[in-house]
């Protein structure tokens, strides 16, 4: 096993020099890295932070959108065993300041002026800050601030001056060190810092790579954000552990335009990217004359079944003829819209739908699955490649052990576990117990092939006053399914029936009621029409039809406006803040349970 992380990178680096480690847009013109070159600018960034005066066991906090000086960075700090703490670039300041004052952050990289100009107006509540380094030019000037372009140049001094001194560090580093803080997203209460370690990413990265097969021509997209563990060791340290090359997407808006010009053949992404990508297809092929509808089923029933003779090794001759046609007809436009070569697409951090799977599948690109937490360095289960068990999120990875408490609670143990939270021994030791178990707080079941599949997170479970318990998620997925609903928040804890925050997808909302010739001025009103309410009602009525009575959703509220991070109304992860809604809508959902009528908003 390495050392630590900057060994591994260190492997690589020797392996693959001279092989594109980093392609980015800026300026409009295509600029790359390669292995040598992503090693010789950490080399020279370690030096000036080192120059500057940072030091073994500082907190370093990275407050940037993805981009290369991100990674260089991350790994610089390793190598100077500095502590790295990550922060989403949407958070409002109070927020950062929270994570800043929290962590002792001493130095912070900012990416621009704006978020330059958030830790400037919390500045006062951070006593440990000492530097801000910024990545782009800063107009204001400020007695604490240094450009990245004057680090380099004060590491180009350092180096020539101490030249052993970056090998030196680096051999320095133990395999238990903390390297980096990653603050959870905080869906109830305040983040906690969780302190992890290279012995934990490391095992974590060469677990998982046995599933995922990565390779040295493997092209990764990267557009979601680095301060999520996810990207950071999925989309980076295990392609980087092969010599993959890693692709910056220029903004999360601009996937799609990037996707066609990466062309990339893994991306990384949580399932809301893959479901937008079927439904869009869907919904031009629903709106298309009945012969292409036809042909598209046909495709798509080729497709599956050309994908279960794959795995089985035994591609008949009839078939291949019949799945070139499928392609030449259908498939290959959809796959040009993605790029042309995608050949593992890997979704996590919520639950993805049969239906998307089932479809990705038939296109040759199936989805593997995995789930995980930021407390075990991420990855615990994975979907073996051609093992696809729907409605499981795979197989527990090599070197992780995992059980099923007598209430249900998943339990895991082994090298990944994380080293604890940060100045909260009595949290860690209510997470962690005596035996070294650690409780994820979700709710599943193994099957005999150790295969995971997962009901709800714990404190999900919802117990109406009729004593029924009710787990939320496989409801909220299912309802999700529908075109016309974006997300669905359920509520019902200790009332007497289950309720649901509707939040519409109003897209599709909108063209459908252009389609039947319903006027409205804004999306309050469009939720507010009759015609509309019923559509979601009846909606409802038919994708809950499997669940007991007890489940069903009695009475929605339909709410006007997406959900937003700014709002505090989702974490940077994209996971609903329950309490938020429950609080914001409070109003409403106690008419939802006072009347003997359905109630919108």
């Amino acid at each position: 096993m390495f050392q630590s992380l900057p060994h591994l990178l260190q492997n690589s680096i020797r392996q693959y020099s001279d092989k594109a480690a980093l392609l980015y847009k800026r300026d409009g013109e295509l600029r790359s890295y390669t292995y040598r070159e992503f090693g010789e600018a950490i080399h020279i960034v370690a030096d000036g932070l080192a120059d500057i005066g940072v030091q073994t066991g500082d907190k370093i906090a990275i407050l940037s959108n993805n981009r290369p000086e991100w990674t260089i960075v991350d790994f610089a700090c390793y190598t100077l065993k500095a502590v790295v703490v990550p922060i989403y670039q949407t958070l409002p300041p109070n927020q950062i300041a929270y994570i800043l004052k929290d962590s002792e952050t001493r130095a912070i990289f900012v990416e621009d002026q704006t978020q330059f100009d958030k830790i400037v107006e919390i500045e006062s509540e951070l006593p440990d800050l000492q530097f801000i380094f910024s990545f782009n030019p800063i107009e204001t000037p400020h007695e604490k601030l240094t450009e990245y372009s004057q680090i380099v140049e004060k590491g180009k001094n350092h180096r020539q001056a101490n030249p052993d001194f970056f090998k030196t560090s680096m051999d320095s580093i133990k395999t238990d060190d903390v390297c980096s803080i990653v603050y959870t997203s905080g869906t109830t209460g305040e983040p906690k810092g969780v302190m992890l370690h290279h012995r934990g990413f490391i095992t974590e990265i060469i677990s998982s790579e046995t599933t995922l097969n990565v390779y040295s021509t493997d092209i990764f997209l990267s557009f979601l954000p680095l301060s999520h563990l996810y990207e950071r060791v999925a989309g980076h340290y295990t392609a980087m552990y092969r010599g993959a090359t890693i692709f910056y997407s220029q903004s999360i808006n601009t996937v799609i335009d990037d996707l066609a010009e990466a062309r990339p053949t893994m991306v990384v992404s949580v399932p809301r990217l893959f479901e937008k990508i079927a439904r869009k297809v869907m919904d031009e092929v629903e709106s298309s004359p009945a012969y292409k509808q036809k042909i598209f089923n046909w495709a798509v029933n080729t497709g599956r079944k050309y994908r279960d003779q794959k795995i089985e090794g035994k591609i008949s001759h009839w078939m291949k003829d019949r799945y070139r046609i499928a392609n030449f007809l259908v498939f290959k436009k959809i796959k040009q819209k993605l790029g042309g070569r995608m050949r593992c697409p890997i979704a996590g951090g919520a639950p993805l739908s049969i239906q998307t799977l089932k479809f990705f599948e038939a296109l040759d690109m199936p989805i593997i699955e995995g789930y995980g937490m930021t407390e075990t360095h991420l990855i615990l289960t994975l979907t073996p490649f051609g093992k696809t068990r729907y409605g499981s999120c795979g197989r527990v990875i090599n070197e992780v052990q995992m059980k099923i408490a007598n209430d249900g609670e998943i339990l895991v143990k082994g090298q990944t576990l994380m080293a604890g939270y940060y100045k909260k021994p009595e949290m860690t030791r209510d997470v962690i117990d005596s035996e070294g178990w650690l409780h994820t707080g979700d709710i599943g079941h193994l099957d005999e092939d150790n295969f995971l599949y997962i009901t709800d997170r714990k404190k999900n479970i919802l117990v109406t006053s009729g004593g029924k318990n009710v787990a939320s998620a496989p409801i909220e997925n299912v309802l999700k399914t529908s075109r016309f609903i974006e997300d669905v928040c359920l509520i019902g804890d200790r009332r007497k029936f289950v309720s649901a925050i509707i939040i519409p997808n109003f897209e599709t909302l909108r063209k459908w009621a252009t389609e039947h010739r319903i006027h409205v001025d804004s999306d309050k009103e469009l939720v507010e029409h009759p015609s509309v309410y019923n559509l979601i009602w009846m909606e409802i009525e038919t994708l809950q039809r499997d669940f007991a009575r007890y489940e069903k959703v009695k009475k929605f509220l339909l709410i006007p406006e997406p959900l937003s991070i700014d709002k505090g109304e989702m974490t940077p992860s994209l996971k609903i803040k329950r309490s938020i809604l429950e609080d914001k809508y409070k109003e409403q959902i106690d008419q939802l349970y006072n009347e003997e009528s359905v109630v919108k908003s």
